[in-house]
């Protein structure tokens, strides 16, 4: 375990994967121009192999049912690696399978559930937040489905909330041949750490048991890690959180999810940032100070959706870096 986060903070970057997978944060048309250049492995194996150049050997996966292009994205990286001759460590996102009632959880009733408890215990306008964010706009209907979504009872929730365990567990089978460092269940986690943390201390438990180490999705840092701190749940190695300076993402506020990040790295939590340009709505350079100086973040996950995106964001990052 000690090799393996002592290798992550020494090479601080991790290739992103949601690019190849056809999510842009900017924009449908920009996805579909996502998806059809990466359509073909080569295109993806041409990005990798520029990280490979400076020095990337961790790279961010999603499940094999993500979508349609991510079992694309899984046979590049098998490979890249037969191709290059080298080995490549998997930061591995599930989704949590959560129901209630038999029936998969509404996206935007859980989303409400967490704006409603944020806007309870943080104060600010945190629904105007969310309804403005650039990056959950790009969801269709995004305004308006949540504003007219409504949160689920605490005590229905208490009572009905559940794991599929049978999914959870075959979606992470299907990464048994690959090289994981972690499994990082998604941002379901948030959900899961306001009104069920009994049942995410069972999952990080399995997950452990299933022989891999497991890091935390989270949208809502600033309210979650709090949570999880009183409740007392362990076994996990850190987080996997939105940080720009944008606050693009970061719940219930940029000033909390900061501070919260703070708190996790001084307890020896890894940190490792995900979204640091907002989008692209961040220049390189401004966005990685940010990530690296400011908030001294172990790693970052950087998506890029060419060789030119790679080479500049690489290049910088390594400049951030060394400047220190």
């Amino acid at each position: 375990m000690f090799r393996l986060i002592h290798e992550l903070k020494s090479r601080r970057i991790v290739l992103g994967n949601l690019p190849f997978l056809g999510v842009s944060y900017q924009s449908r048309e920009k996805d579909e121009q996502y998806r059809q250049r990466f359509s073909d492995k080569a295109e993806i194996k041409k990005v990798m192999r520029v990280a490979l150049k400076y020095g990337v050997r961790f790279f961010s996966v999603s499940s094999h049912k993500f979508n349609d292009l991510s079992p694309l994205h899984l046979e590049a990286i098998k490979e890249i690696e037969d191709e290059e001759e080298t080995d490549i460590t998997l930061i591995a996102c599930i989704s949590i399978p959560i129901q209630i009632g038999g029936a998969r959880v509404n996206d935007y009733r859980r989303w409400k559930t967490l704006l409603v408890y944020e806007m309870e215990n943080f104060g600010g306008d945190v629904l105007h937040k969310a309804m403005n964010d650039p990056i959950l706009n790009c969801r269709l209907q995004w305004r308006e489905n949540i504003q007219n979504a409504k949160g689920y009872p605490v005590i229905r929730l208490q009572r009905e909330l559940r794991i599929d365990w049978k999914t959870w567990e075959k979606n992470m089978d299907m990464f048994s041949d690959r090289r994981i460092g972690w499994i990082e269940p998604g941002s379901e986690t948030d959900f899961l750490a306001l009104s069920r943390s009994d049942l995410l201390g069972e999952l990080i438990d399995r997950t452990r048991d299933a022989g891999y180490r497991c890091l935390l999705g989270s949208h809502h840092l600033g309210a979650t890690a709090p949570l999880l701190d009183e409740r007392r749940i362990k076994g996990f190695d850190g987080y996997v959180t939105p940080i720009n300076k944008l606050g693009v993402m970061m719940f219930p506020n940029r000033r909390e999810a900061e501070k919260a990040a703070a708190e996790l790295k001084d307890r020896g939590k890894l940190i490792i940032a995900i979204k640091p340009f907002a989008g692209g709505r961040i220049k390189p350079k401004e966005a990685l100070t940010y990530v690296f100086r400011r908030m001294e973040a172990d790693a970052c996950i950087m998506g890029v959706a060419s060789e030119k995106e790679a080479e500049e964001d690489f290049k910088t990052a390594k400049e951030v870096l060394a400047n220190k």
